[in-house]
């Protein structure tokens, strides 16, 4: 696969091999594709907890967002990281 750039990208890719940030241009490309990747799949994984939201409270599986809920969410972190346990994100993984 061949790919052409833009003389400004050209650059920025050569200045970034030069300054040693990586050690050839196919290393920052694959670098570039796989953060695009990455992005791709936390997007998803976000659009898909929005469905699951937007399904459940459609079903009337919800509760009020109310200062005691947010108190509840709180107290149930605080326990499971005392507890050396790492809370699971609801949305975003990392």
């Amino acid at each position: 696969m061949n790919i052409r750039f833009p003389d400004v990208d050209e650059h920025y890719i050569k200045t970034k091999v030069e300054s040693g940030f990586y050690m050839n241009e196919t290393e920052l490309v694959r670098d570039a594709v796989r953060h695009m990747r990455e992005e791709d799949e936390r997007k998803c994984q976000f659009l898909t907890a929005i469905k699951v939201g937007q399904d459940k409270m459609a079903d009337g599986q919800h509760r009020e967002w109310t200062p005691e809920v947010l108190g509840e969410v709180r107290k149930a972190a605080t326990t499971k990281i005392q507890e050396g346990r790492k809370p699971k994100p609801d949305v975003l993984p990392k």
